[in-house]
């Protein structure tokens, strides 16, 4: 019985520092463009930097929480990141400039997962938790 009790509580603290690893290397970045239109959000574990500059030279920071953080990551832990670049859009709107085009990035362990183009505002449904969330995040980096 206590050897089982062992293997569990190893298995769980591997976990544990798995999870915490992958944690500390993730980052995601959401981009949306259109004629007159640019958004370009980078969320990582400590920090959102938002940026309605093109160029890239003008871009707003801020600390974002643990909270806010532990809900990226868990948002982003249900994505398959293998299928991301083959999601199906559900609209097609911006292909007749009806919306921006959108497109997700996540980095993790020196690898970078490309979503394929969506509507900004209309994410395939794999993928909608975490991207709602990120625009909800813009707030915080918009300057008054």
């Amino acid at each position: 019985m206590e050897r089982v009790f062992i293997t569990i509580l190893i298995i769980t603290l591997g976990q544990s520092v798995f999870s915490q690893e992958r944690i500390n290397d993730l980052s995601i970045e959401y981009e949306a463009t259109s004629r007159g239109f640019y958004q370009k959000m980078k969320v990582s574990k400590k920090t959102f930097v938002y940026s309605e500059d093109i160029a890239g030279k003008k871009s707003n920071t801020v600390k974002i929480s643990n909270k806010q953080w532990r809900e990226i990551v868990n948002l982003a832990d249900k994505i398959k990141l293998k299928e991301l670049s083959s999601l199906k859009a559900p609209s097609e709107k911006r292909k007749f400039d009806g919306a921006a085009f959108a497109k997700l990035k996540v980095f993790t362990n020196d690898k970078e997962y490309v979503s394929s183009n969506f509507d900004h505002g209309n994410p395939p449904i794999e993928i909608k938790g975490l991207v709602e969330n990120i625009i909800a995040l813009s707030q915080l980096g918009k300057k008054d």
